[in-house]
């Protein structure tokens, strides 16, 4: 029985708007982030019919779907397993701060995000594989229901090369998906259907693609 799956990249946040890397610290959305979110809200009531929801636990991802939680009267199920990459030493930092301070690993970032690893954090091999795990997770818990998961752009880039078949060093040639973006995806027995990828249109001139995360 199909699940499908509607990952929500979160609005634009305090830390896209400073051009800092975020990571796992904890930043809430932007006044654009906010009127994002209602945007999203106002596209998702139109499309779907809804039945749970899940975010990363972080304010920024949890923040972008809490008005379409409250418009359907439906909980948020908060999960350290959808956020962002654990950006170690290189949170609260600029991309040039990081290259300086550490440029062998931010040439790798640069050059071949997906075989990179920040500084004292995560690889996206680590964080590809927790996706994986909990994705499968959700879907098998809601057989035939229609899931919302919040969650960020690293989280989102890693999970398509595995939706599409590619290894994680084709991860360069992907970009980044905008802020409160959808991006749905179909399960049916362990088999995954990439519908829509980072959907947009419905924020007009709103939309935001920051290279940072």
């Amino acid at each position: 029985m199909k699940t499908t799956l509607l990952f929500i990249r979160h609005g634009q946040s305090m830390a896209n708007v400073s051009g800092v890397f975020a990571g796992h610290l904890d930043v809430s959305l932007s006044e654009l982030g906010r009127k994002q979110a209602e945007e999203l809200k106002e596209y998702l009531l139109s499309k779907y019919k809804i039945d749970a929801i899940y975010s990363s636990d972080l304010s920024r991802a949890y923040e972008t779907v809490l008005p379409i939680a409250m418009a359907l009267g439906l909980s948020i199920q908060k999960d350290s397993a959808l956020r962002e990459i654990d950006g170690g030493k290189w949170e609260g930092f600029s991309q040039e701060e990081i290259a300086a301070r550490y440029p062998q690993d931010h040439a790798v970032w640069r050059n071949d995000i997906g075989l990179a690893r920040c500084t004292g954090g995560e690889s996206m091999q680590e964080v590809q594989r927790r996706g994986i795990a909990k994705a499968a997770r959700i879907a098998k818990r809601h057989p035939g229901q229609t899931v919302l998961l919040a969650t960020h752009a690293g989280f989102l880039r890693a999970m398509q090369c595995y939706w599409q078949k590619l290894p994680l060093s084709e991860m360069k040639d992907i970009q980044w998906v905008p802020n409160a973006s959808v991006t749905e995806v179909q399960y049916d027995d362990g088999v995954y259907e990439l519908v829509r990828l980072g959907e947009a249109s419905f924020l007009k001139g709103d939309v935001t693609r920051l290279t940072n995360i």
